[in-house]
């Protein structure tokens, strides 16, 4: 299986780097082919806009610009797609919801057609906040329902690692990493 892992995160030596590494080397040892798209070191442009875009008034007419269709064909080369992102504000990153918006949306919502996605969360909230608040079944909502089913993926899954900024200073990094091993092991 050939897997596309989406990484949104600003600092290469972020924790959600580090993971984004462990489940890859877990999918190596399940002798997966894996690549890593780092959409801030790719510097995707994440503004869906008038001038980015052709055709923009005549959506019936309208195509995706360049950078949407090589986005597009990388995909197509792909078998799953794993996304590994920081939670900020209950959500996902800027730079990552909007390449959704540009390369998933634009001029209409494309079926994917993958095998499986994932989707991979860091909370800086204990898991106790994070639920009791509701934004777990919120988010899970949205990445289930709002994206993947509109993508056509049928196997989807939601991953979310609770307490990233280990304010309780019970964060332990070793069983963290194992924890991300063991998800590319077990994709």
């Amino acid at each position: 299986m050939k897997v596309l892992m989406v990484v949104a995160h600003p600092s290469t030596n972020s924790l959600t780097f580090s993971i984004t590494k462990h489940i890859q080397k877990g999918l190596h040892d399940k002798e997966y082919k894996s690549s890593i798209l780092d959409l801030y070191r790719e510097e995707f442009n994440p503004v869906l806009d008038e001038n980015g875009e052709e055709e923009w008034d005549n959506i019936m007419k309208g195509k995706p610009s360049h950078i949407v269709e090589k986005e597009r064909k990388k995909l197509k080369r792909y078998d799953a797609l794993i996304f590994v992102f920081p939670i900020w504000w209950y959500g996902l990153p800027a730079i990552m919801k909007g390449y959704i918006d540009r390369v998933f949306t634009y001029p209409d919502t494309i079926q994917i057609n993958h095998q499986k996605v994932l989707w991979v969360g860091l909370a800086g909230e204990t898991k106790k906040e994070f639920i009791s608040n509701g934004h777990d079944d919120m988010l899970r909502h949205q990445l289930i329902k709002g994206i993947s089913e509109k993508m056509g993926v049928i196997d989807k899954e939601v991953e979310i690692f609770f307490d990233t900024m280990n304010r309780d200073r019970k964060f332990n990094y070793e069983k963290t990493m194992n924890k991300a091993y063991l998800l590319g092991t077990l994709f």
